[in-house]
């Protein structure tokens, strides 16, 4: 769920801030950065491209008009990463067991291995060579596979408060924690890519640049919207004010920042009401819940909006996304629930004085109220 952070902190415990914000977060010399002052032309606003849109991902937990709040990228994943992590831990119980039983019987046929001392250590070393090292392949894989997905945040939350004209944010300590930011500095990276290995020496090459935006985030296409704040003193080596926030889902881009731009500087009316595809769960799934609306969701709406299928009918793709994922759905929601529900502070007032449900999906009345301070 946080694996673009994961990236990010594991390059700056390396390399330091300032090289993990120019390579990972693509922030630098180079990059076009918006602001909620650019605003697109008129003949830019009559394009798809500049319009402000959800485009039928899975966004919004809140919409009213004091404040949107969304998430990160990451939850489509989840699954995955779920399998991945059982696999590798599977090889470790293999090993092990293995290593023990074999360990356990050094006798073979007429060759004693206990009479022969340097034997018996060659052989007892081979045999525990495999579980040892998946277990290092498992420790070197925390950072980026486990840490990210178990244990922590079920995911981030961000709440733009056009009321205040803040931007409020939950997420891990080890990702940079909760904090208040101010609308006003923010600036938009919205053609981020994964970096893939980037270097200085990649930032200079303008081919190595563009190779960068044509690979679009490699073969898990991780890329989408970056929001960026600046130091509040571009001098100041501790880089005091300087954050970065991965928002919405993956393939997010300039149509979800007019979103979020539109929203901030305009209100709740001078954007689209989200439709029922664009809503985003608060709190845990149930094993149906996780199947209808994070993995048959973008099948479904395929199937109404590409004409895939008839009305009242499902595709041949529906169905077989359907059971290819079936019998995980419950090892994804037991995988949420090895997770906490992050929650605002109340001595925040993010919420404006109404208070918000914590679970479920879809609209929430109100929509409108007087603000309390």
């Amino acid at each position: 769920m946080f694996t673009c952070e994961s990236g990010f902190l594991v390059h700056r415990k390396n390399h330091g801030q300032r090289e993990a914000v120019e390579l990972i977060a693509d922030i630098n010399e180079y990059t076009t950065l918006l602001t909620p002052k650019n605003i697109p032309t008129k003949r830019q606003a009559k394009t798809a491209e500049f319009q402000p849109r959800l485009l039928w991902m899975r966004t919004l937990f809140d919409h009213n008009e004091h404040f949107i709040e969304l998430s990160n990228m990451g939850e489509e994943d989840r699954s995955l990463d779920l399998m991945l992590t059982g696999l590798f831990l599977g090889l470790i119980l293999f090993g092990f067991a293995g290593a023990i039983f074999l360990t356990g019987n050094i006798r073979f046929g007429d060759f004693d291995y206990v009479k022969f001392g340097f034997e018996k250590i060659f052989y007892f070393l081979f045999v525990w060579i495999f579980p040892l090292g998946a277990l290092w392949f498992n420790f070197m894989l925390w950072p980026l596979q486990y840490a990210p997905n178990f244990f922590t945040s079920l995911r981030a939350r961000y709440r733009f408060n056009r009321t205040t004209r803040k931007v409020y944010v939950l997420r891990p300590a080890r990702y940079g924690g909760n904090v208040i930011l101010d609308w006003d500095r923010v600036q938009a990276h919205v053609n981020w890519c994964a970096p893939r290995g980037m270097t200085h020496d990649d930032l200079r090459d303008p081919q190595a640049r563009r190779f960068r935006q044509e690979n679009a985030g490699g073969e898990f296409r991780i890329q989408g919207l970056l929001l960026y704040w600046p130091p509040f003193d571009k001098d100041d080596p501790e880089r005091k004010g300087e954050d970065v926030l991965w928002v919405g889902p993956k393939m997010a881009g300039e149509n979800l920042w007019q979103y979020i731009r539109t929203f901030m500087e305009e209100g709740m009316d001078a954007v689209p009401e989200p439709n029922e595809y664009e809503w985003l769960r608060k709190g845990f799934h149930t094993p149906s819940q996780h199947l209808e609306e994070t993995v048959m969701g973008p099948s479904r709406v395929l199937d109404r909006i590409g004409g895939r299928a008839a009305p009242g009918s499902t595709s041949m793709g529906t169905n077989v996304n359907f059971l290819m994922n079936v019998l995980w759905a419950p090892l994804h929601c037991l995988s949420e629930r090895l997770c906490t529900w992050p929650t605002f502070p109340e001595e925040w007032n993010s919420d404006c004085g109404q208070r918000r449900r914590e679970d479920g999906i879809g609209p929430e009345e109100p929509l409108r109220w007087t603000p309390k301070p």
